[in-house]
């Protein structure tokens, strides 16, 4: 064996043994890296470590950190505020193909560019917004799941003039840590965000049922009975029923447009109001003009209520009513036994317009008439077929003599809840009925 030979195979062994040295050393950077990507949640402390870390690992003088905005087909370069960087305020957006980055994100294969200025993807504007020079840089793209998430980029190699090509699996490999780390952010930001969501709504639903008058411990002198189904778990139908003297009882059933937990505070404000103004108002109409006026002074933009107000006068025998939109009073009669629909009097919705008129309508009440009042999810709920319930099906539906209040409601819900098996609920259901 030749002395040349010889030598070539040492120095081969040599550069084995440094890459293996390499290998290793760049191995425990990724390892002791690894606790410290994984040691917050936050998602904008988060992007901070992984920038300055990335900036460590690499050597390198700066990195930067671009997300993808799917929705755009754009990444996003953000900058931190505060000591933990937690809040981010966007700096750049580049569009996928513009500059290095973009280049990358478009493509999926890293990059090495020693000498930026001189190659035609670079884009200037970013040094010249903010007066950094970038000389060379390295860039790999982040992928989650199989899919791309950003890019991430270490600039300026210290020490050295460039970037190597074994600097690649190093960075790689970093970013894939990154990535993960960056899912697990968000994952758990969605986890936080759908748990505040669920206590939101429990402490919405535990308000709202709170204000909604439990009938069966209430007396009135008279039999009222009332259920409301939520399409969601919060409801923006209400009903109340208010004493207002010895013979009269005030009773009213509302619906918010809208669902949910703004359609439930909405509901809140306006029960609220309605038991301050119900006792010191003794007709349906000056009642419904007073509670629009406050209502639309500063009524949430595009809400309103529909709702109907009736008084009971058992010493005058007389149901005096008015309505805000609402769909008209059933009523049973028991003289006849009779189903029909009452004049629906009154104006529009309130919390619309300031200064709305409304006028009211008076009849004659006989011991065992009924009287029914209904939210839109009763009669405009469809079945799998598509075809609403209706106002015909619900006359039918009471067209009977029955002992108690509570009978004709939870006959219509049945009839109600047969029509619409299999169906979704789309919308708050809320049935109200007064037998006299």
């Amino acid at each position: 064996m030749s002395k040349r030979t010889t030598q070539k195979r040492k120095a081969k062994r040599t550069n084995s043994r440094e890459s293996l040295k390499t290998t290793v050393h760049h191995l425990q950077k990724v390892l002791a890296v690894n606790a410290r990507l994984n040691s917050t949640l936050e998602i904008g402390e988060l992007l901070t470590v992984i920038m300055n870390t990335a900036a460590k690992v690499m050597s390198a003088k700066v990195a930067s950190l671009m997300l993808l905005d799917e929705t755009r087909q754009e990444l996003i370069f953000k900058i931190a505020l505060g000591s933990k960087g937690n809040d981010l305020v966007e700096k750049f957006r580049v569009k996928l193909g513009e500059g290095i980055a973009g280049s990358v994100a478009l493509s999926g294969k890293p990059l090495i560019v020693n000498e930026a200025r001189k190659d035609r993807r670079f884009a200037k504007r970013f040094d010249q917004a903010t007066g950094f020079l970038t000389k060379a840089l390295i860039c790999v793209p982040m992928r989650a799941k199989g899919k791309l998430i950003g890019v991430l980029e270490a600039i300026n190699p210290i020490g050295r003039a460039k970037f190597l090509s074994g600097d690649l699996k190093l960075f790689e490999i970093f970013a894939d840590q990154a990535a993960l780390a960056i899912e697990n952010a968000r994952l758990h930001a969605e986890t936080v965000k759908q748990e505040k969501t669920r206590q939101e709504l429990k402490i919405a639903q535990e308000i709202q049922q709170n204000f909604l008058p439990d009938l069966n411990k209430n007396r009135f002198g008279i039999d009222i009975a009332a259920k409301n189904i939520p399409a969601r778990q919060v409801s923006g139908d209400f009903y109340d029923v208010v004493n207002l003297d010895n013979s009269k009882t005030g009773i009213v059933i509302g619906d918010v447009s809208g669902k949910g937990v703004p359609a439930a505070l909405y509901m809140v404000r306006a029960i609220s109001e309605y038991r301050f103004l119900a006792p010191r108002l003794q007709t349906p109409a000056s009642l419904l003009s007073a509670l629009n006026n406050v209502l639309a002074k500063d009524s949430p933009r595009g809400m309103f209520v529909t709702l109907l107000y009736m008084i009971a006068d058992l010493e005058k025998k007389t149901l005096t009513y008015t309505s805000a939109g609402h769909h008209p009073i059933l009523k049973v009669s028991a003289a006849s036994g009779k189903v029909e629909s009452l004049a629906n009097t009154g104006g529009p919705p309130v919390g619309l317009v300031e200064g709305s008129p409304y006028s009211e309508n008076t009849v004659a009440i006989n011991p065992q008439d009924v009287f029914i009042t209904y939210t839109d999810g009763v009669i405009e709920a469809r079945n799998k077929a598509g075809v609403e319930y209706s106002l015909e099906r619900l006359a039918k539906a009471v067209n009977k003599k029955l002992p108690r209040a509570s009978n004709y409601t939870s006959e219509i819900l049945h009839d109600w809840e047969v029509f619409t098996q299999g169906a979704e609920q789309h919308d708050d259901t809320t049935v109200l009925a007064v037998k006299i």
